[in-house]
């Protein structure tokens, strides 16, 4: 950030922050959105220390006062179009004041925080002039995965903090509906992990409650959902951001309203091998249903009347529409809707029109109280009724999707380096965006329907659990891509790390100066956040090191799920043996316990499956290890040693020591992940190749190939614990209280120990994997009381 100068005379100020460190009053007109004090309080508190803040508009042209405002220039003169920012210095020499302003509120504060701290040294005269367009009129977090949603526990996390972050860096709407408690409301079966789902994404009824489910839940625990909505709601006003909710309806509801009103059960949402509960939620094509729903979102926009977008998110995670296919039961539903042998064009005729007449009922509702209220959905889940859903969006009904060119989970974009490899579209690894994209966007804009583009530019939910790894040039790649386009509305999928856990974000940095200069030379913006973090000597170094952090990013291809969903299938912690049910059921509990397996989930003893999927073939399991060999982890140990040379080399007072070891100790941190997702790669093909091999050689080459890799994985975690032991930097999302699925906790440093031990002590058993685990009931096997499971002779 530039440094405050002493204060010249007003006439002779050549630079932006000399001009703000002159002024004597900063102007805020009443009536003006909260933002606006937000921002004149940071501007005197920062930059303009001999300023105060006076709460009514200019009442002559004076050059030593700075007038912010919101929707209007100077003189009350509008700018063309809905998203603008303006700054004019003003000064002696031009005989006025200086003014800054925002078409809309939600993009003044990261104009400010751009202009002051990015061109803050910048002539006078080399601003800007006239009204500006930011790159993209919306930048919405969608999935805040710390702030919001399943992470939502996790330590360092600093409310006020987080929201002032996403703000400066250029977010429009902030996520709010964030349970207060760590888990959700949801009644289950012992053994079940599916109540685990609804502690992300809650319903509308988390909330609020109709005279459907007026004592349905505890008060306590609606009232403090409330409050906690309620203070994430004043933050976003604060900062000038959209509060936004992202939802998963219609979500099941408990058992025993449906029990007092039979007629209203809807679809079977549940996923029949993660559940041993049917789930329902209501049909919503009913009447009664659609009071209730209309009597949730009246209350919870009178508690806040800010809330301007509400993402329905379906067919997962115990929501789901009558009749869609893609529901893990099955289509299904009420007899109100369909006849369930009813063709399947007519089914989806019927499932689309509920769905859209479901969507238009809560815009409608949200819109008598704040005019500006939309709402989306995803369209990935949907099946055959996909398209008739697209055709109806419009007025105030809008999509999310990360591309409009595919159906379903499908994706037309590919690895950086693997062309013959698919990516997903909300990891950091998906770059592209074809310019095709533009012209389905446009095509339904024309009929009001804003098209919020899913992309990833953490990475936040990539290469779980770890935070702030820098990839700079990707992050570039994908938002000019998106510009390009001509995407104006695009929702990340993630959030941001903790600010107090990731106080250096190369990422973020060029995202926020993209927003406000898209036109930047991105080498040129690496090299200055470098030389800021870092001080003109070290900054090539850190320049380089970034480079081989991002080949190394560029160069691995995990699997999808172990990438995004890594904690909860505790791929950092479990031990890789080649037999895993050899490990007595009590010494696997430390990692089962949050594991999101059931106990007859094939993921629980093969990382090669998880329920009926197939994660990883053997054949791309033996590519992916050569990829991670050739590209990947030659690329990160480069990193680290540079990083680790430099930092060795510097005094203990030298001011970048800080910046650096925290460079170092996350490129650390990669390696140790890399290097453990390369050994998942080679257990799936060696443990595999030696259960098919029909020959004693070809085993015994498996057999050799697994001992190595295990003896290579007891190495980096080692590794990996020294780390955590001895590092001071926060590069881990760990929660605050209690372990849970989606966060580790402090016992990492533990349970990484016992990983250690039990792989020295299994890992020269012969390779097993029990084909038949899905038919294992836990009554009749001795799971429920930590019994090791019965074998079977032979391989297989």
């Amino acid at each position: 950030m530039p440094t405050i100068p002493d204060p010249r005379p007003l006439g002779g100020a050549a630079k932006l922050v000399e001009r703000l460190a002159g002024l004597r009053r900063v102007h805020v007109a009443p009536g003006s959105p909260p933002v606006c004090a937000t921002v004149a309080e940071e501007i005197v508190a920062r930059w303009a220390p001999g300023a105060r803040l006076v709460r009514a508009r200019p009442e002559r042209d004076d050059p030593a006062a700075l007038a912010i405002a919101v929707g209007s220039l100077p003189g009350g003169r509008r700018a063309s179009g809905p998203a603008w920012t303006f700054f004019d210095p003003g000064g002696e020499r031009a005989g006025r004041g200086a003014h800054l302003a925002a078409a809309e509120a939600h993009h003044l504060f990261a104009f400010v925080s751009h202009l002051v701290e990015v061109w803050g040294d910048r002539e006078l005269r080399a601003l800007p002039r006239g009204p500006q367009r930011p790159a993209f009129a919306v930048q919405r977090p969608v999935w805040d995965l710390y702030f919001a949603q399943a992470a939502r526990a996790v330590r360092d996390m600093e409310p006020a903090t987080y929201v002032r972050q996403m703000a400066r860096y250029g977010f429009t709407h902030l996520e709010v509906n964030a349970l207060a408690a760590p888990e959700g409301h949801e009644e289950g079966v012992p053994g079940e992990v599916y109540p685990r789902f609804y502690t992300y994404c809650p319903a509308l009824d988390q909330f609020a409650a109709s005279f459907l489910t007026r004592g349905l839940y505890p008060p306590s625990h609606l009232a403090a959902n409330r409050a906690r909505l309620r203070a994430n709601c004043e933050l976003a006003v604060r900062y000038g951001l959209i509060p936004a909710m992202t939802c998963f309806e219609p979500r099941s509801v408990p058992e025993r309203l449906l029990a007092r009103y039979p007629e209203l059960r809807g679809a079977r949402v549940d996923h029949p091998f993660r559940s041993f509960r049917p789930r329902f939620n209501l049909a919503v094509s009913h009447p009664v249903v659609r009071r209730h729903y209309r009597e949730l979102l009246e209350s919870v926009m009178e508690l806040v009347p800010a809330l301007g977008q509400l993402s329905i998110w379906s067919n997962d995670s115990g929501a789901g529409f009558e009749f869609t296919r893609s529901l893990y039961a099955g289509a299904n539903g009420s007899a109100y809707l369909a006849r369930e042998w009813s063709a399947p064009d007519v089914l989806a005729r019927a499932a689309a029109a509920n769905v859209l007449d479901f969507l238009r009922l809560l815009q409608e509702t949200g819109a008598r109280t704040n005019p500006a209220f939309r709402v989306a959905t995803r369209l990935e889940p949907f099946g055959p009724e996909r398209p008739l859903v697209r055709a109806g969006l419009g007025r105030g009904l809008d999509v999310e999707a990360p591309t409009l060119l595919r159906e379903g989970w499908d994706t037309p974009y590919r690895h950086p380096r693997y062309r013959d490899t698919a990516v997903s579209p909300f990891t950091i690894l998906c770059r592209d965006f074809a310019p095709a994209e533009g012209r389905e966007i446009r095509r339904l804009a024309r009929r009001g329907c804003r098209t919020h583009v899913m992309y990833a530019h953490g990475p936040v939910n990539d290469f779980e659990p770890l935070l702030g790894l820098p990839a700079p040039w990707l992050t570039h790649e994908k938002l000019a891509a998106l510009r390009r386009a001509g995407a104006p509305w695009l929702a990340h999928h993630g959030g941001v790390a903790p600010p107090a856990a990731v106080p250096w974000n190369a990422n973020e940095e060029i995202f926020r100066r993209f927003q406000f200069d898209p036109a930047l030379d991105v080498d040129a913006a690496v090299r200055a956040i470098a030389r800021e973090w870092a001080g003109e000597a070290h900054a090539p170094l850190v320049v380089r090191a970034w480079r081989d952090v991002e080949a190394a990013i560029r160069g691995c291809a995990p699997n999808p799920l172990y990438l995004s969903w890594g904690v909860w299938y505790r791929i950092l912690v479990r031990p890789l043996v080649p037999d895993i049910e050899l490990i007595p059921a009590r010494a696997r509990a430390y990692y089962e316990r949050h594991l999101l397996a059931t106990h007859h989930n094939p993921n629980r003893v093969d990382l090669a499956r998880d329920v009926l999927f197939t994660l990883a073939t053997p054949a791309a399991a033996r590519r992916a290890v050569a990829r991670a060999d050739r590209y990947s982890l030659p690329r990160i140990a480069r990193a680290v040693d540079r990083l680790e040379g430099e930092v060795a080399a510097l005094d203990r007072g030298d001011p970048a020591r800080a910046f650096l070891a925290d460079q170092r100790d996350r490129a650390r941190a990669l390696q140790c992940w890399l290097t453990t997702d390369r050994h998942v790669s080679a257990w799936i093909a060696d443990v595999d190749g030696y259960l098919a091999a029909r020959d004693r050689r070809a085993r015994a080459a498996c057999r050799r190939r697994l001992a190595a890799t295990i003896a290579g994985e007891i190495a980096n975690a080692r590794a990996l614990l020294h780390l955590w032991r001895t590092s001071r930097v926060r590069f881990l999302a760990i929660s605050a209280g209690a372990e849970t699925t989606f966060l580790y906790g402090r016992s990492f440093g533990r349970h990484l120990a016992r990983k250690i031990a039990l792989m020295e002590r299994y890992g020269g058993a012969a390779p097993r994997i029990d084909r038949d685990i899905q038919w294992r009931v836990a009554a009749l096997t001795g799971a429920r009381r930590g019994a090791p499971a019965r074998r079977r002779r032979g391989g297989g």
